[in-house]
């Protein structure tokens, strides 16, 4: 588990430090404080092929205006500011943190250097293993590199739930990947908490459409989800990239968007269940009270299995706020939002 965090250098931070985290974690604060950026760092330091997850983080921002685009013009926009590193500068670093100090043993490093041939590329470092990828070659050749290890992280146990965004056919694979491990019963009893006669889901050939589609029973009838409403389609995407993480890690962004605030209790349950069960870290933001106050009733039956911290930005620094269950009043107390 990764019970510690410090990221320098990337996104929006110059430098952020988390001392303690848990099974189960949250994180609040305002919009464009950097919580989405936190959980960018997470998954580069937890996937197992580094070059492999900035690319598809780079893709899913559309960070690259064409695929012949040079890396370093890409690339840059992970790095603070949006400017590479001059070869032998710090660039990126993650680590765990042990004594407020970055672990070095645990760190993974992302940088600029130069070869004999005075050619300039970056440097992906873990563990005294270096990747090295010429920036003056185009986005793409990146890309190409980054996936030679695909096929042996296919079925990784990290994911990336984002707040927007669920294609079917990335909900297809998830169900298939679980079809036999006796795990759809964990799916259908959260897609519950919304509708309490759905009895079974499935995927079939859409005819007039690429891929398949979800569709659900309900009181006997087959029911599109797409028609059934964004709360419960949501839960079907969080549980499912859930259950697909066991032994891993589950990262979410905006836990709230698309469920209502009277469903986000038992949500939080079932999340907290299957972490357990599945021996899943959860890591997830948000800026909503109602999420914070559905979070609190399932961490206080155990305080140990949880943290909650509070991101804030000022004076062009970024603070990280932990906060124990008697907080949580105050937690709350920070946030303006009403549902």
């Amino acid at each position: 588990m990764c019970n510690s965090f410090i990221a320098q250098n990337f996104r929006t931070f110059k430098k952020i430090k988390i001392e303690k985290l848990a099974k189960v974690n949250l994180f609040l604060g305002k919009n464009s404080v950097g919580k989405t950026a936190l959980l960018e760092a997470f998954y580069v330091y937890l996937h197992e092929n580094k070059a492999e997850a900035i690319h598809k983080l780079l893709l899913k921002k559309e960070e690259h205006l064409s695929s012949k685009e040079d890396l370093a013009s890409v690339i840059r926009h992970l790095f603070h500011g949006h400017k590479l590193s001059s070869p032998g500068e710090s660039g990126i670093l993650f680590s765990l943190v042990e004594r407020e100090k970055a672990v070095n043993s645990k760190a993974v490093t992302i940088a600029t250097g130069i070869k004999d041939d005075s050619n300039e590329f970056l440097i992906i470092g873990k563990d005294a293993e270096k990747q090295e990828y010429p920036l003056t070659r185009d986005f793409r050749s990146f890309g190409h590199r980054a996936r030679i290890f695909e096929e042996s992280n296919h079925k990784s146990n990290l994911k990336f739930v984002y707040s927007t965004g669920i294609g079917n056919a990335d909900i297809a694979e998830l169900w298939d990947n679980i079809a036999f491990e006796s795990k759809q019963d964990s799916v259908i009893k959260a897609l519950k908490i919304i509708e309490k006669e759905l009895s079974d889901v499935a995927f079939i050939d859409a005819k007039y459409r690429r891929g398949r589609v979800a569709i659900a029973k309900v009181s006997g009838e087959k029911v599109p989800f797409k028609s059934m409403g964004d709360g419960i389609n949501r839960i079907l995407y969080i549980i499912l990239n859930m259950v697909n993480a066991q032994d891993g890690y589950l990262l979410i962004d905006e836990f709230e968007n698309g469920l209502h605030y009277s469903v986000q209790k038992q949500v939080w349950e079932v999340i907290f269940t299957l972490a357990e069960s599945l021996n899943v870290q959860v890591f997830a933001t948000t800026h909503s009270s109602d999420c914070i106050q559905a979070f609190g009733s399932q961490w206080k039956d155990d305080e140990e299995k949880a943290t909650l911290h509070r991101i804030d930005y000022k004076d062009k620094q970024h603070s990280v706020m932990p906060y124990d269950f008697f907080d949580l009043d105050d937690a709350l107390s920070t946030n303006t939002e009403v549902r």
